[in-house]
């Protein structure tokens, strides 16, 4: 199990940095808002992940493990609101279009890519 959310997560960032290029080689002013729309997805993404994994190794109790679920939850809603709420009020020219793609991509990798680990 940690070995495919470990792969999962490395598939994404791949996925992450080809979406970079290609925006970089596209239009070199948009690359700054293709990063912060791919990482206000992916580092939510992987804090919930390492905490998820850890929960895993220390608890055998489904009630706590379940709690501990709904924290990284929250935990990953509130990284998640706190990048775009700061990259929004950094005054900087972002490219929406580009901006929200880069997130709505990695957000949607996260259905497709346990399918490509698993064949």
């Amino acid at each position: 199990m940690k070995n495919q959310i470990i792969k999962a997560l490395v598939l994404q960032y791949i996925l992450g940095v080809v979406y970079l290029t290609g925006t970089g080689l596209w239009d070199n002013a948009v690359t700054l808002s293709a990063l912060v729309g791919c990482l206000a997805a992916l580092v939510p993404k992987t804090y919930f992940d390492i905490r998820m994994l850890r929960a895993m190794e220390n608890n055998n109790d489904a009630a706590q493990f379940l709690g501990y679920a709904y924290r990284s939850e929250i935990g990953k809603w509130v990284i998640m609101g706190s990048i775009f709420a700061l990259a929004f009020t950094s005054g900087h020219p972002w490219d929406p279009v580009v901006l929200f793609a880069g997130f709505v991509l990695m957000q949607g990798s996260g259905w497709i890519v346990p399918f490509v680990i698993k064949g």
